[in-house]
């Protein structure tokens, strides 16, 4: 499993650094130690203000949660008096979650907590509003806004969309590009967006998903970003469908000796290496052929 924080998150957030106290309240953050990472964190500046506020909120939630476990490898965090778990909310997740993974050929390798948030964490200055998911241990993190959980059907698209992140991340150990992983975490939750003005070519498409959803023109960017990556995706998916896509993901860590140095020593991006493996063409030429 790739050790490193989720990178779309750390991205749109900001690294705290490798020393210090805020290191501390990472680390127990990534162990989903809320209180104790709470407890650090509330004793720092706002020096890190937007990592503050996810742990916060995530760590609230805990104080006031109950935690079922629903099977090995799935668990479901909620608040009992904002929303009323019943089965149908926890069919909901689990079936969401067992048909992605059998359309990417996942076998569960890795355990989730699905935390449904309070209703306060849903606030302006946090910038994955409609949910997210984290890299932390011993199991992956997604969490989903209260408000977004109380419908089962958007519950389901939501957990389909994040839970298509915790397989990539850790079939790919983390080498895919965003736009690949927001495309085909768009094509698992079945959401379509209108393509917006520019077709953007891959290093601004991988960046524009990292803008400042706080801000409207941060907001606009990221979402013709999702519309564009769903768009490629869509096109991979119309030569070979799911079959070739689980192969891609598989692409990016199956690599001989010499391709393995160059990607880790010389940073040449694995990407290029999957997609010619499955498809035959690289990012560049996938780039082209996908625009309409």
């Amino acid at each position: 499993m790739n050790t490193r924080p989720y990178p779309p998150l750390v991205n749109r957030y900001g690294s705290v650094g490798e020393s210090g106290e805020w290191r501390v309240a990472i680390d127990a953050y990534y162990w989903d130690k809320m209180a104790e990472a709470y407890e650090i964190a509330n004793n720092l500046s706002a020096s890190n203000l937007q990592w503050y506020r996810m742990i916060e909120g995530e760590a609230l939630t805990r104080e006031r949660s109950v935690t079922k476990q629903v099977t090995p490898w799935l668990s479901i965090e909620h608040v009992p008096e904002e929303i009323d778990l019943d089965q149908a909310h926890v069919d909901a997740i689990s079936e969401a979650c067992s048909e992605v993974a059998g359309r990417l050929g996942w076998n569960f390798e890795m355990g989730v907590m699905v935390s449904i948030l309070l209703e306060e964490v849903n606030a302006p200055w946090h910038g994955a509003r409609a949910g997210y998911c984290m890299d932390k241990y011993p199991y992956d993190k997604i969490c989903i806004p209260r408000a977004a959980a109380v419908s089962v059907e958007r519950l389901a698209q939501i957990v389909r969309h994040e839970y298509t992140h915790v397989i990539t991340l850790n079939v790919t150990r983390g080498r895919i590009p965003h736009w690949l992983d927001e495309g085909l975490a768009m094509l698992m939750e079945g959401e379509s967006i209108p393509l917006g003005p520019n077709w953007l070519a891959p290093d601004p498409l991988n960046g524009a998903f990292e803008e400042d959803r706080r801000v409207t023109e941060g907001i606009v960017n990221s979402t013709h970003a999702y519309a564009q990556g769903a768009a490629i995706v869509r096109y991979l998916y119309s030569k070979g469908g799911e079959v070739k896509l689980a192969k891609l993901l598989r692409a990016f860590v199956n690599h001989g000796l010499w391709a393995e140095i160059k990607i880790n020593l010389l940073g040449e991006p694995s990407v290029d290496e999957a997609l010619h493996e499955v498809y035959g063409f690289g990012q560049r030429e996938l780039f082209q052929m996908a625009k309409p």
